[in-house]
């Protein structure tokens, strides 16, 4: 399901081999960044291409045009998985000697493994003349590409995402977009970011943390909960994704005697109120034991205490907004008659903030994430104006685009959802999958579809077919792929459920009916064949012969059950009859109950395990007739027909009645005149019995019913010779006898 591209860094010191995905190039690319057309790219819908259909060597050439020195691919570090090889060839920030010594490392990938084999091959780069490799450079280096295959915290987190994905698709009936005014997707994503934050924490993996700070982003923008603003959503994604000020900062200032009297007291104050933290910003204010004796000043401490105590939240938060920031308007302007310097000042700032003054906040935030929230909950918290006050804050506060998640949370913020979908993508496939859905299903990507020039899926269709690979190519998690391709438009989906649902383990039966049900929804009916096949061999090989006839009875193989039916009669003729399993006992035992096919393709196993049990009751006249007709069955392979010989050898003894009537004799002679005349099937015969006289010689006890107990050490010729004369004796007996 996946290709491994090669690639020659020189910025590590060592010869790295790159993963990438064995499909079309991330759809993503086509909007974020210039493609240059190669042979990978060339078609964005081409078909997945398993990564070992054609074997190709690897040369410095390849990328000689892309990067120019060492310089150059330093810059080119971008989000790639990176497998270097060890003791490789070429040292760090040598790469260019390398080029002037005319130097080519191949490689090559197994076929059927992660690993493979590089070497350093003596024909220049330029198609000149060979090179000279020194003795020290002709050695093999090992190159291993680690398993792809997902941890177990990890597949959890995939199960229950997978689980929340179902339960709101039954909860949307799949019938389109969600009414946002039945707040169901902001439940189902609150209960993601739930599931997210658990895995992140429990699996300690750097990319599912950047990845929870971008889905915590967009669903604070776009999936609020209703008992709560959109703003009040950001600034929690904000104090939850870089909490300031922090636990330590807060308790060297309010541990003190007299927390006012503290250089950084304001800061903390304003820094408590930029962040939307008013009762832990008033609660500093009322504990800073200010000593102002003047009335004003004590006014204007409660005033301050009662506007952030007071602040609008929830459903009524956006209705209030204008009274309370009126309020804080006037609080300012009332500071400005304080008489104490220290307090006025501090006081007009925070009124400043609180009435969502540009410059104050611009002036007293560290981050762009820090003014884009305080504006919104400040100065106008309508959700229209979320990327307008976004693009004020990227102007004092650039994105730092080399860390992935502030690069995510920009593209959110600034309502650019494919780049954040680009961005998830990078992190993690699960997520940026489940993320697209949620967009997909409140209608936020219904404007990216219609692009007329590019024939590329859908966003969410797109992911899900990234996401369902990982897992149909992931032990345990075959049938969540399924879910996922299955639910994406056109047939590429199916395609790969088609190709891979074979090669799924049906380890027990409620699985095989699983991916039956599957065949049967998708009209598989060839993939279902195949499976059932398998599951017959698997039963086989549990010794549950019953079970796999019964389910090759269901689809038809009549060639599959004739095939079990002739190895059951050899296994028995080699090492007695065993205890057959429930279901096929009851086939034996009751065939006018088995379903008709079943009923004629055993019949001659039957006919024999009718003879041994009616032969171990005693019942030997009724043994005789069910042996006589399996002799005389025209369809009898060759093989066989010698130990069913040796068989007859206890009921012709002249101790004992006659057990068969003189015509059955006489077919039964027949029988043996028409086996000896085809050489073929003469040999086969006479070789089996003489590996069942075999087999009888190397087991310490035979059952007392075994023919081979008294005949075991003589040739299988001469047993034939043996029956053949018993059967004449026999005719000539009877003969006497009716007379």
């Amino acid at each position: 399901m996946f290709s491994f591209t090669p690639t020659s860094r020189s910025d590590s010191g060592h010869s790295s081999f790159s993963p990438s995905f064995g499909g079309p190039r991330p759809i993503f690319s086509t909007f974020n960044e210039p493609v240059a057309p190669t042979k990978e790219n060339a078609s964005p819908t081409k078909a997945f291409v398993s990564p070992f259909a054609t074997e190709r060597s690897f040369t410095v050439e390849d990328v000689r045009d892309v990067y120019k020195d060492d310089e150059d691919v330093e810059d080119e570090e971008d989000d790639v998985f990176t497998y270097t090889l060890q003791d490789a060839p070429i040292a760090a920030g040598r790469l260019q000697d390398w080029r002037d010594r005319g130097r080519t490392l191949k490689f090559r990938l197994s076929p059927l493994h992660n690993n493979g084999i590089a070497w350093i091959d003596e024909r220049s780069v330029d198609g000149g003349g060979e090179v000279h490799v020194a003795p020290e450079e002709m050695r093999i280096f090992p190159a291993e590409i680690p398993d792809s295959a997902l941890s177990d915290e990890y597949i959890k987190f995939v199960k229950d995402a997978h689980e929340l994905y179902r339960a709101l698709s039954n909860a949307d009936q799949i019938d389109g977009a969600i009414d946002p005014s039945e707040n169901i997707l902001p439940k189902y994503a609150t209960t993601f970011l739930q599931i997210l934050d658990v895995a992140r924490r429990r699996i300690f993996d750097e990319r599912l943390s950047e990845a929870y700070v971008v889905c915590h982003c967009l669903f604070a923008a776009y999936f609020v909960d209703p008992t709560i603003t959109r703003a009040e959503a950001v600034m929690d994604w904000l104090n939850q994704s870089d909490p300031r000020p922090t636990t330590e900062e807060t308790s060297d200032i309010m541990t003190t005697a007299v927390p006012y009297n503290e250089p950084g007291f304001w800061e903390l104050v304003h820094k408590l109120a930029l962040r939307g933290l008013f009762l832990q910003c008033s609660n500093c204010l009322k504990e800073a034991n200010m000593l102002h004796s003047d009335s004003e000043s004590k006014k204007a401490l409660q005033t301050a205490t009662s506007i952030l105590e007071t602040a609008p939240k929830g459903t009524k938060a956006f209705e209030g907004h204008r009274q309370w920031r009126a309020h804080a308007i006037a609080f300012g302007e009332n500071c400005t008659k304080l008489s104490d310097t220290k307090l006025r000042k501090g006081l007009i700032t925070l009124a400043n903030i609180l009435r969502g003054d540009n410059d104050t906040i611009l002036a007293l935030s560290e981050s762009w994430q820090e003014v884009t929230a305080a504006l919104f909950l400040f100065h106008d918290p309508a959700p229209s104006r979320l990327s307008e006050y976004c693009q004020v804050a990227v102007a004092q506060f650039p994105v730092d685009f080399t860390i992935i998640s502030e690069a995510g949370c920009a593209a959110v913020i600034a309502g650019d959802i494919p780049k954040a979908l680009s961005v998830l993508e990078q992190l993690d496939v699960c997520v940026a999958a489940h993320i697209a859905d949620f967009c997909d299903r409140q209608r936020m990507l219904d404007d990216f579809y219609n692009i007329e020039t590019l024939d590329l899926p859908p966003f969410r269709d797109w992911l899900f077919m990234a996401h369902g690979i990982t897992c149909c190519a992931t032990p345990g998690t075959w049938f969540i792929g399924a879910t996922y391709l299955k639910d994406t438009e056109g047939t590429q989906g199916l395609s790969i459920i088609k190709e891979s649902i074979t090669h799924v383990y049906p380890d027990n039966e409620a699985t095989l009916t699983e991916l039956l049900g599957i065949c049967k929804e998708l009209q598989f009916d060839n993939e279902a064949r195949e499976i059932v096949i398998a599951w017959s061999k698997l039963q086989l090989s549990r010794n549950q012969v019953g079970s796999a006839i019964e389910w090759l009875d269901s689809i038809g193989n009549s060639f599959e059950i004739r095939a079990i039916t002739w190895q059951l009669l050899e296994s028995t003729l080699l090492n007695g009859l065993t205890l057959p399993d429930d279901i096929l006992q009851r086939f034996l035992v009751s065939p006018r109950l088995c379903p008709g096919m079943i009923r004629e393709l055993i019949a001659p196993y039957a006919t024999y395990f009718a003879f041994k049990n009616h032969l171990n009751e005693g019942d030997v006249v009724e043994a005789a007739q069910y042996l006589a007709s399996l002799l005389q069955f025209g369809f009898l392979p060759g093989r066989f027909f010698g130990p069913l010989l040796g068989e007859l050898l206890p009921l012709l003894s002249r101790s004992q009645p006659r057990t068969l009537p003189t015509n059955e004799l006489i077919a039964i002679m027949n029988s043996l005149y028409q086996w000896e005349k085809d050489p073929q099937k003469y040999n086969e015969g006479v070789q089996f019995l003489a590996k069942t006289l075999d087999a009888a010689r190397e087991v310490t006890e035979l059952a007392g019913d075994d023919w081979r107990v008294e005949y075991a050490n003589i040739p299988a010729k001469e047993v034939i010779k043996l029956v053949r004369s018993k059967l004449v004796s026999e005719v000539s007996r009877a003969y006497l006898e009716e007379l």
